[in-house]
């Protein structure tokens, strides 16, 4: 049901709706008790802060206070360099804001949002001392005051909402992991079972899991710690990457292969059942230990079989072999995976640092930067042509819109939900504003009132669908309310001041649409210059590239493509998704080749012809240029090699690298044409 966010919210909703009301209602009395000029400020703090957990309201006032700290400083000293030269002001404002919102692109979670703040702070702060800049000192600690009590407020209410913060963290932790495993699991089983999904299932599940990396950040905060627990979740995450980038190599080394033996299907068969099993061992018990054991005697039992088929000489062993060593692969990394997962619920020393991280993208900060630039520059442009006495809102609303979706990719929609979310505020505003505020001075009377919409503005954001728009309810319905202890906002007051709002950040959301706007074919060629950057980073000479690195890389692009896929159409989002696939595949299995030929077994001769094979595929300008056909030669010398050998070792690398080969020839044609595409 679309409204039962309203009508049927859960408990959790009504709580968070319920506290975040009290503590904005809290911040707003002691604002007015110390007679502050814009007590309104602290009630929209308030809602700013709060969010979904402890730890990310905890974490985003922390950045807050930062960024309203730098932003303040920025101000006076904008203020102070131009005090009567609105020419220069307004340009360096607008360089400011371009500054902090292009390098707010470049970090994630909160850290990002303190630099965003500290830009339209100080547009803030500095325009509203334009009339009297010699108070500008004053303003701005009054501004910092107001933020500083809604951060308090927010943070002692959930305090008293949420007790034993670090218990409930751990158990969440766990369980967010225990969710994960479960569904990796189950991704696996599919590949084993050779269901059509599967690739699909282990694509979005990749795609998820940098995201849920990010969140384990507010899991350190909550629990208060720099406990082993969190740094084995990260750990884990990041096995879990590796485990599900094998299924996609298992799934490739079944597809590439001329056919799957008949003798192998029944074991394939027997494995996927016994993964099949993993989560109830998972929830039954809370350690993993018995997933554990049974996943190494799955591994034992696939080491037993690759024995028995490695001696045999004919081409049921060998395809049997090429499998068999992707499965063996597979399953070695969910021991590992759930070793760690063991480790993060005991709290175990931790060996092993490796965690899932973000790359830095500066031609998006670039764009970012200069779109907002732009968009305070048309603002100051329109005030200073017109001379409109409501224009300092109207350009301090445009450099809000624009530098807090600086940092999201598709920002067109994001700012117009903002926008309507601002509209639904003004029409709420309207009952308190014209028929409450004018009949009472009775400060428990308006809380009521004003109560009633703040909470339905709580129960709204905790809605994914509606949470935008009840972001910007929640922000901006207190400051319509234009709350002062010497009297109310009159009718002329308010309506300038909503038109000056809903205008800035109309005009916000025309400058995304207009300016180096967001669309689908620049979201592909970002992708694809990304892919080609990170083969050329797998072919450095002399540096076999870290696993981890690899992997990290291919769950950022699958992240992006199946973020994007949502705005083409079936078509071309299959394009995309299947094109990324395909270079990540290529790239792990030219990975998997490069570590053999330096650290593996393979003979001389063999070393030779894979190092030369590479370093034609992965040649600077144009990467995967080259026809499957260039693969035949030295795929003809590695089943010679592997015929001849009777080392069960050197086999073994063998058919290991014929695997990795057959797949990087059988996805080529995909891979080349979707790095050359131009749409």
């Amino acid at each position: 049901m679309k409204l039962g966010w309203l009508f049927a919210p859960s408990i959790t909703s009504v709580m968070f709706a319920l506290r975040t009301t009290i503590a904005s209602l809290l911040a707003l009395a002691i604002a007015l008790w110390m007679e502050l000029g814009e007590p309104q400020w602290a009630a929209m703090t308030v809602w700013i802060v709060a969010q979904n957990s402890r730890g990310e309201s905890i974490s985003k006032g922390r950045w807050r206070l930062v960024g309203t700290v730098v932003g303040m400083v920025a101000a006076i000293a904008l203020m102070g360099m131009f005090p009567q030269y609105p020419w220069l002001f307004l340009p360096a404002l607008a360089i400011w804001v371009g500054l902090c919102a292009g390098f707010a692109t470049l970090t994630h979670n909160f850290r990002g949002y303190a630099l965003v703040l500290a830009g339209y702070t100080c547009t803030i702060i500095a325009l509203g001392a334009v009339k009297e800049p010699d108070n500008v000192f004053n303003i701005a600690m009054a501004r910092g005051t107001y933020i500083f009590l809604g951060v308090i407020c927010e943070t002692v209410m959930g305090m008293v909402f949420v007790p034993n913060v670090a218990d409930r963290a751990r158990e969440e932790l766990r369980k967010r992991l225990q969710a994960i495993l479960t569904k990796a699991s189950g991704a696996l089983t599919d590949v084993l079972n050779q269901k059509a999904n599967a690739t699909d299932t282990l694509c979005a599940l990749m795609g998820s899991l940098q995201a849920s990396s990010d969140q384990i950040e507010f899991s350190r905060i909550e629990i208060r710690s720099q406990g082993n627990e969190v740094e084995h979740a990260y750990v884990t995450l990041g096995l879990v990457a590796r485990v599900l980038s094998r299924g996609l190599g298992l799934k490739t080394r079944m597809t590439s292969v001329s056919h799957i033996p008949d003798a192998l299907l029944p074991f394939l068969h027997d494995m996927g059942v016994a993964l099949e099993g993993l989560p109830a061992r998972l929830e039954s018990d809370r350690r993993g230990i018995a997933a554990l054991v049974q996943t190494e005697a799955l591994l034992a039992e696939c080491r037993g079989r690759m024995q028995a088929v490695l001696p045999r000489d004919d081409e049921d062993s060998l395809n049997e072999g090429i499998i068999l060593t992707g499965v063996e692969v597979m399953i070695s990394d969910l021991c590992e995976t759930l070793r760690s997962y063991r480790a993060s619920v005991d709290g175990a020393p931790i060996s092993e640092r490796h965690r899932l991280t973000r790359n830095t993208d500066w031609r998006a900060a670039a764009r970012n930067g200069v779109r907002t630039m732009a968009a305070l520059l048309f603002g100051a442009y329109v005030w200073e042509v017109t001379a409109w006495p409501q224009g300092s809102v109207f350009l301090t609303f445009i450099a809000v819109v624009c530098a807090r979706f600086a940092t999201f990719e598709n920002t067109v929609l994001l700012s117009a939900a903002f926008f309507y979310g601002a509209v639904f505020a003004a029409l709420a505003s309207v009952i308190p504003v014209f028929v409450v505020m004018p009949v009472t001075a009775s400060y428990a009377f308006f809380c009521l009132t004003v109560g009633f919409f703040m909470m339905l503005g709580g129960l709204a954001t905790r809605n994914p669908g509606t949470a935008v728009m009840a972001a910007s309810y929640g922000t901006f319905f207190p400051f319509l309310l234009g709350m002062d202890n010497q009297g109310r906002m009159d009718e002329l007051s308010w309506l300038n001041t909503t038109i000056a709002l809903l205008l800035g950040l109309g005009a916000g959301v025309v400058i995304f649409r207009a300016v180096l706007p967001f669309t689908p074919r620049r979201a592909a060629e970002v992708l694809r210059y990304q892919l080609k950057r990170s083969l050329r980073r797998l072919a450095l000479p002399g540096v076999v590239m870290d696993e981890y690195v690899w992997i990290n890389d291919g769950t950022q692009s699958m992240e992006r493509a199946v973020r994007f896929a949502g705005s083409l159409e079936s078509d071309r989002a299959e394009e995309m998704l299947r094109g990324t696939l395909s270079v990540m595949t290529v790239g792990r299995n030219v990975l998997m080749l490069r570590k053999l030929a330096q650290h593996g077994s393979l003979p001389e001769t063999a070393v030779a012809a894979v190092d030369g094979l590479i370093r034609n595929l992965l040649r600077r300008k144009l990467p995967l240029t080259h026809t499957a056909a260039t693969i035949e030669p030295t795929l003809t010398e590695l089943y010679a090699l592997e015929r001849a050998s009777q080392d069960p070792s050197i086999r073994h690398d063998l058919v290991l690298a014929i695997g990795s080969l057959l797949i990087v020839q059988s996805e080529l044609p995909t891979s080349r044409a979707f790095l050359r595409a131009t749409t």
